[in-house]
């Protein structure tokens, strides 16, 4: 690649364009770009292969820790915490107080447009 780049800039140094040259450097810079496209290709398609993998070790070993009865592994199911009560209450409470600083950010813009005179009071 460096040599290409030194054959590059000393055909660019001279005071004439070649067309055939020209079309000569346009080739080599596709065929590194071709290139470069093809190892992304090759690393995405190592990568892929690596999850594939780590996630069938992960399933393998879940289904080992459900024994022979063929067992599958489930999440626990999700509690609400007794402490915070019904969920949805929550949720107004958290809408009230969005709504309390939308109102608060708007006042707020509203007194600095108030604030800029126009050219015409300038």
């Amino acid at each position: 690649m460096a040599a290409t780049g030194l054959a590059l800039a000393a055909t660019a140094a001279g005071a004439q364009v070649d067309p055939l040259a020209a079309h000569d450097r346009a080739m080599i810079r596709m065929e590194l770009e071709q290139s470069r496209q093809a190892q992304m290709a090759a690393a995405r398609q190592a990568q892929a292969a690596r999850d594939r993998a780590a996630a069938a070790q992960t399933l393998r070993g879940l289904q080992a820790r459900g024994g022979d009865a063929g067992l599958s592994y489930r999440p626990p199911p999700v509690e609400a915490l007794p402490e915070r009560g019904d969920p949805s209450v929550g949720l107004s409470l958290r809408l009230d107080e969005l709504d309390r600083l939308t109102d608060a950010r708007l006042a707020r813009s509203n007194e600095v447009l108030r604030a800029i005179k126009p050219a015409s009071e300038r």
